[in-house]
């Protein structure tokens, strides 16, 4: 999957968890994060900024604040892979929401839980 594509799919992932309405997403809320899916949470719970980001012969990744969410050393894909699954599944829940290009933000939903994971 290129850069754009990926882009596009977590657009349309958080679309989709918007318009379906809260009932919906509530009954996802209730399933517990994954660890993956907290670290991102709690890396992004002061700025609340995410960047899906691409190049050449890496897997698309994850940037949150100065971090980014991909193996650098041994270009392992599944280290990005894994992150931007969780991702997804961020988007899926409500929260995080598309701002603009490649920037996505957390919702107020968002920045709840990951205020609440970072305090632990």
């Amino acid at each position: 999957m290129s850069g754009a594509e990926f882009v596009s799919l977590a657009i349309s992932l958080c679309q989709i968890a918007v318009k379906s309405g809260s009932k919906v997403v509530e009954q996802y809320k209730k399933k517990k994060l994954s660890e993956v899916q907290k670290e991102l949470l709690i890396a992004a719970a002061k700025e609340g900024e995410f960047y899906i980001l691409s190049a050449d012969g890496v897997p698309d990744w994850i940037r949150v604040a100065n971090k980014n969410f991909v193996e650098t050393e041994t270009n392992d894909p599944a280290i990005a892979i894994k992150y931007t699954e969780a991702f997804k599944d961020l988007c899926e829940r409500g929260y995080i929401y598309h701002d603009s290009g490649i920037l996505f933000r957390l919702t107020s939903a968002g920045f709840e839980k990951a205020s609440k994971l970072a305090t632990k």
